[in-house]
């Protein structure tokens, strides 16, 4: 493969040819499925020290924490990102995340916040459509990796 195809494929979720179609990406199996050489691929396939890729959010999502004058710190978007990060690690697909008194639905595979749940939608309390929980607390994850995340999923 020469040199110009390895960097179009690293470069492959942001630049393409006009008119092609993104990739589909197959979503990733639960750690416990992989093999030990899957693994090892999936880490080499990212730069060393990255960090979790951050979530993006549904303009669905994007409204409703606007509506609730709801604003994301740094700390906390990681925090999700991490969370994310176990969630697809134990198999989730579409997760539900409790944050203080903010609730967002993800879709794993995607990375995707489709719904904020705040207030008085959460008082319903019927949250449909997920297979996953997982609490996340923002306040202990972030600057000192030495200290482990409360983070805790629910299956």
């Amino acid at each position: 493969m020469s040199d110009s195809q390895q960097l179009l494929r690293l470069l492959e979720p942001s630049v393409r040819p006009v008119g092609s179609p993104a990739p589909v990406r197959a979503p990733n199996k639960p750690l416990n499925q992989q093999s030990f050489a899957e693994v090892l691929e999936s880490v080499g396939q990212k730069p060393a020290g990255s960090c979790s890729e951050p979530l993006k959010f549904s303009q669905h999502a994007q409204q409703r924490l606007q509506q609730q004058g709801v604003t994301l710190t740094q700390t906390q978007q990681q925090a999700l990102a991490d969370a994310a990060d176990r969630a697809e690690a134990k198999g989730s697909r579409d997760t539900l995340m409790m944050m203080d008194s903010l609730g967002l639905v993800v879709n794993i595979p995607n990375r995707t916040v489709v719904t904020a749940l705040t207030g008085e939608r959460m008082r319903d309390g019927v949250i449909t459509q997920i297979d996953s929980a997982v609490m996340v607390d923002a306040k202990t994850t972030g600057a000192d990796e030495s200290t482990p995340s409360n983070n805790r999923i629910f299956l």
